[in-house]
């Protein structure tokens, strides 16, 4: 009986110890062989080698300063242009009606200035997030006279005069109309989604006349009166630069800069 009871107690986990005494009486104690026994932790697997970082790289300079120029380039792979261009002569008197009288109030136009810009074929600024551009009415003329934009970009016209303004243009560029609006009053911005000269007038005053270049690109500047200029930002690379000084004056220029360079050059002949 002790024997099969033994047997039954070992197959159900359970110990059997005889007391050695003379007497057959078998103290059993019981307890279940899981609860003497610490869990069974499975070996650590070996640690995995962690993931090999993404190789880390300037972007590739693009030739044409085309498609993705408008992302940053770390300054270490730019270089800068500047020297000196001509610059238009004079604008002559601008004709206008036999009876218009400009007003007494009328200051000189802003002197002429080259526009310069170099690459094409970026893609449009978001007008959502772009600061816009503002092009003024003081002195009863556009100031600055001679501006660049890239395609995208907003532009105001705010009147400082105390006369009434009317910008608008007919250019196939952007054609346009803000409506009359008086001194302090700020027109909705206008955005200028295509590229190509935008010939600025006011329905108002006939002598007023100013220059909008819309540029497919980010790296643009306006030349000083005397011609000089300074573009910095360039990415590495060989690029195509425009020189605008009219709608009849303009023309290109072939560069290769290299990063970190300052690349002066001549262009006054």
């Amino acid at each position: 009986m002790h024997t099969a009871l033994g047997m039954a107690l070992a197959a159900h986990g359970f110990v059997r110890v005889r007391i050695a005494g003379g007497l057959a009486a078998t103290a059993v104690i019981m307890a279940q062989a899981a609860w003497c026994q610490a869990p069974v932790t499975p070996p650590a697997a070996p640690d995995a080698p962690p993931p090999a970082a993404a190789p880390q790289s300037l972007p590739a300079p693009n030739p044409a300063l085309g498609a993705g120029a408008n992302a940053p380039v770390p300054p270490a792979a730019t270089g800068t242009l500047k020297g000196r261009v001509k610059v238009p002569a004079p604008r002559p008197p601008v004709k206008t009606r036999s009876d218009y009288v400009a007003p007494a109030e009328t200051a000189p136009a802003d002197p002429p200035v080259t526009a310069i810009w170099v690459g094409s074929g970026a893609p449009p600024r978001d007008p959502a997030t772009t600061e816009p551009v503002r092009i003024r009415q003081e002195g009863i003329q556009f100031r600055p006279g001679t501006l660049v934009v890239q395609t995208g970009t907003p532009v105001i016209f705010p009147n400082e005069d105390q006369v009434l303004h009317a910008v608008r243009s007919q250019s196939s560029a952007k054609k346009f109309n803000v409506g009359r609006f008086m001194k302090g009053e700020e027109p909705p911005p206008v955005v200028f989604d295509k590229a190509g000269f935008v010939f600025l007038l006011c329905e108002v005053h006939e002598h007023m006349q100013g220059n909008l270049l819309v540029v497919e690109t980010p790296h643009f500047c306006i030349s000083a009166p005397d011609g000089s200029f300074e573009l910095s930002g360039l990415p590495a690379g060989t690029h195509t630069v425009t020189l605008w000084r009219g709608r009849k004056d303009e023309e290109t220029r072939q560069i290769t800069i290299d990063a970190g360079q300052t690349l002066e050059v001549d262009w006054t002949k």
